[in-house]
């Protein structure tokens, strides 16, 4: 997911559910999709400048909570933090 680009992100609370709109290294839309959301955390700040590309993704899961933890740093230095249940991207079950 380096150099792919966060175009927009979606959160609906009641269904407990957030999604990463990006532009991937073909230019087309993808749809990254978390579900069962206990955590969001979006960080704009842009220490080393304006950037909306990603420059690192790390994951972890916690197989006893049944969660996965993942952090999108961008090239900004800004990052984006989400703990979830599941991960789909385009509507398929997806592992980092």
């Amino acid at each position: 997911m380096h150099d792919w680009t966060i175009i927009a992100t979606h959160s609906d609370w009641i269904a407990a559910t957030f999604e990463l709109i990006l532009r991937d290294s073909t230019q087309s839309e993808r749809r990254l999709q978390f579900d069962a959301v206990e955590h969001v955390m979006l960080d704009r700040s842009e220490p080393w400048g304006q950037s909306a590309s990603i420059n690192d993704v790390t994951a972890s899961e916690d197989r006893a909570e049944g969660l996965i933890r993942v952090v999108f740093e961008l090239q900004s230095g800004g990052a984006i933090h989400i703990t979830a249940g599941a991960c789909r991207l385009e509507g398929e079950p997806f592992v980092f």
